[in-house]
């Protein structure tokens, strides 16, 4: 049977070598060779992410971390910023979780208006602020730069949360600079690899804060990865050929270079948006708020959606067809992971052969 090529903002595209490397042999979960392979790892994304926290390395969806963040830093209350269909989700796994929580919402499509997180921040009810640097559902990417100004400047005690699903590994964020406690990701998105695996960096002081919080559970417990974090292990059985393929994926983003993988997604970014702009259709997004892994694009033309995604299908192509309350009103163009700037214009020439039928 044969696969049509992903053009949607997960799971991404992924390469024949680097699904080659999942084939690789399995071995024990408590042997040299898999903590030679975690050191890898470990310094890999430190170095991608800027920064000496801890990397902690999860076999499941990064749906889990919203939770591990939260119930290691959650004593007084948890505000969420909420501008798209995940940051909302977030909040909602914080309700349920019984924390006190709080959403600041946005118009989706903006990114996070800092006068407005101040005004709320300055109420003093919060120890934690979550958010989601680049909404997945919107293609709206919100800026750290000036939340982390902010906290810094007035909030130096809070514990800053950020959900990163779609821009690490495509987006240069500066953790250690910024001051981020809590950083996650999957790997279906930039890192461009298979679902069922996770990534997050934790700062010394989550760490410490985490030891006086009680009710945690064992699974999502700080503490019971940092047992295991010296020993170059994971606190269960991991997937080892994520692992692989983890390994794999950071050769090939040495080769590139970071300015040279930064740039790329950069550049293919702007390529879309005049592409988009060229067929008289608007971008979705707030211009202050432009993804660099992603386009959201309003479908003002009223394109047939469903009819495009079948006629893409045909040629070797799966499109994207919004997600959501915007599902055929947005449809989502991704140049992140393994997509280059010639990938993208394959997929923009074959969808222009598409609509000019």
């Amino acid at each position: 049977m044969k696969f049509s090529k992903l053009f949607i903002p997960g799971p991404t595209h992924v390469t024949s070598d680097i699904m080659e490397a999942f084939s690789n042999p399995q071995i024990g979960h408590r042997t040299p060779e898999i903590s030679d392979i975690i050191n890898y790892i470990v310094k890999g994304i430190q170095n991608l992410l800027y920064t000496q926290n801890h990397i902690y390395l999860t076999s499941h969806a990064a749906t889990g971390l919203w939770e591990m963040g939260t119930k290691n830093s959650v004593e007084k209350g948890v505000l969420h910023a909420v501008n798209g269909a995940f940051s909302s989700k977030w909040a909602l796994s914080s309700e349920q979780s019984g924390f006190t929580t709080q959403r600041i919402d946005f118009d989706w499509g903006n990114g996070i208006d800092v006068q407005q997180l101040d005004s709320e921040l300055s109420t003093g009810k919060y120890d934690v602020f979550a958010m989601v640097h680049n909404e997945t559902s919107t293609g709206a990417m919100s800026n750290l730069d000036a939340i982390s100004k902010l906290l810094k400047s007035k909030y130096p005690d809070i514990i800053w949360l950020v959900d990163a699903v779609s821009s690490m590994a495509g987006i240069k964020i500066e953790v250690d600079r910024l001051g981020i406690d809590f950083i996650l990701s999957s790997t279906q998105k930039a890192w461009g690899l298979p679902a069922g695996f996770s990534i997050c960096a934790v700062s010394d002081r989550l760490i410490e804060k985490s030891k006086d919080i009680k009710n945690k559970g064992y699974f999502l417990d700080i503490q019971t990865y940092e047992k295991y974090y010296a020993k170059n292990q994971t606190p269960t059985t991991p997937s080892i050929p994520h692992m692989y393929g983890l390994k794999k994926v950071l050769s090939l983003i040495e080769d590139e270079g970071l300015e040279s993988r930064w740039e790329r997604h950069k550049n293919m970014s702007k390529y879309t948006r005049n592409w988009v702009e060229t067929h008289q259709q608007e971008i979705f997004t707030s211009p202050d708020a432009i993804s660099y892994t992603l386009t959201c694009i309003k479908n003002v033309q009223d394109w047939n959606i469903e009819k495009i995604n079948e006629d893409l299908l045909s040629k070797g192509f799966r499109m994207d067809r919004g997600y959501g309350k915007f599902r055929f009103k947005t449809f989502r163009i991704p140049h992140m992971g393994n997509i280059h700037m010639e990938d993208l214009k394959e997929y923009l020439n074959i969808f222009e052969s598409v609509i000019c039928r």
